[in-house]
């Protein structure tokens, strides 16, 4: 299953809601492109 989250607005939650999607699933691939604000590996542990 693949899912994108995204809008044209900002602070909508995007990133918000994209990492909370990864972390419930059991394997998955967090891809950050936004160009402007790339922050979600903040909510990760490296």
């Amino acid at each position: 299953m693949r899912i994108a989250v995204l809008s044209g607005k900002g602070d909508t939650g995007k990133t918000l809601v994209s990492v909370n999607l990864a972390a419930a699933a059991k394997i998955s691939t967090y891809i950050d492109c936004d160009v402007e604000e790339p922050n979600g590996y903040l909510f990760f542990k490296p």
